[in-house]
């Protein structure tokens, strides 16, 4: 097992450091699932999901980003795979991005006993972005070279890819953004930046405080290998309610969370918090709503009032037990 990743992960790493491309614009959208980071993570919930995520950045600034999604993701019914995706819609002022993703998994058994399973999953996506740039309404007063003043628009292809080792309730995962090497045209390359490839390398666990009350840490680190860096911790505290669906893994229908995200920069010679979000969510059989609030902790923050971004949700449970090999038990909890 340890040979599989080691190979795995040394070719991921090969490919990042020599591929280049633009970034999508999806930010702290994560919080509300982890498959938006990693591709890997489609399939390995014992559910079929549909989420509704919206983002409205910096209120109070004219013109602030704001980002929608509509996501999907469900186990096949060999239990070796899944598959989701998403469309996307994200603006900015004059700048407008569509798109959308799908993915694709699949899950190896590499252990199972009777009260544990050790799981390897591996993922891929490919994705389409369609950028548009309205220059119409530009101040034409000052001459500037590198506006038309009309409307311009171009389309991205890329794709990432993701590993995760889950043991029980912990994960372990590493995945790729940007791995075609293909630049946005609307750009002059010889004078904007190009973007790099970004790994994200992210860990966690679910620990039982009681019967009813879960204790859920996570930690995401994001680089791309030339000096900027990103480090989030994400800490959830999980209280269950209503009537028990008898498994191995004892799961309620109801439940209540509220935890927060701290974000903070490591860049190259510059290191410094980014953001505090609070969030909470809730549970009622299988619809979910979820909220976060994100706090600005720099300069910008003296300028608007802060982020919002909500969720909505609606699981589908097929069945009480995930079959894997000789023992009955269902896969990993992915609702980080």
């Amino acid at each position: 097992m340890k040979s599989v990743l080691l190979i795995l992960t040394f070719s991921f790493l090969i490919i990042a450091n020599g591929l280049k491309s633009q970034e999508l614009p999806v930010h702290e959208q994560y919080m509300f699932d982890y498959m938006l980071v990693n591709p890997a993570f489609a399939g390995m919930s014992e559910v079929t999901s549909l989420k509704i995520i919206h983002r409205e950045q910096w209120i109070g600034i004219e013109d602030a980003p704001s980002t929608s999604f509509l996501l999907f993701k469900h186990r096949l019914n060999e239990r070796t795979g899944g598959i989701g995706g998403y469309i996307f819609s994200d603006k900015n002022g004059p700048n407008s991005k569509y798109g959308g993703q799908l993915t694709w998994s699949f899950q190896a058994l590499l252990d199972s006993k009777r009260y544990s399973r050790t799981m390897l999953s591996f993922g891929m996506s490919f994705r389409g972005l369609l950028h548009t740039l309205d220059e119409r309404d530009f101040e034409n007063t000052v001459y500037d070279p590198l506006i038309t003043y009309s409307r311009l628009t171009t389309f991205v292809p890329n794709a990432n890819a993701g590993l995760v080792l889950s043991y029980n309730q912990a994960f372990l995962g590493a995945s790729f953004d940007n791995l075609i090497p293909w630049s946005d045209r609307m750009y002059n390359m010889t004078i904007e930046p190009v973007n790099y490839v970004v790994m994200n390398t992210h860990i966690g666990n679910i620990f039982d405080l009681s019967q009813r009350i879960q204790f859920r840490p996570s930690v995401l680190f994001k680089s791309n290998f030339h000096g900027m860096n990103q480090l989030d911790v994400n800490v959830k505290f999980h209280v269950f309610g209503g009537k028990p669906i008898r498994s191995v893994y004892i799961r309620y229908q109801n439940e209540f969370w509220f935890g927060f995200s701290y974000r903070q920069t490591l860049d190259w010679k510059n290191i410094s918090a980014l953001s505090l979000s609070p969030t909470f969510g809730l549970t009622i059989d299988k619809y979910t709503f979820m909220y976060l609030y994100d706090l600005g902790l720099t300069h910008l923050q003296l300028y608007h009032s802060g982020t919002h971004q909500i969720c909505l949700g609606i699981r589908f449970f097929h069945d009480k037990y995930r079959n894997w090999g000789k023992h009955s038990l269902p896969v990993f909890t992915d609702d980080f």
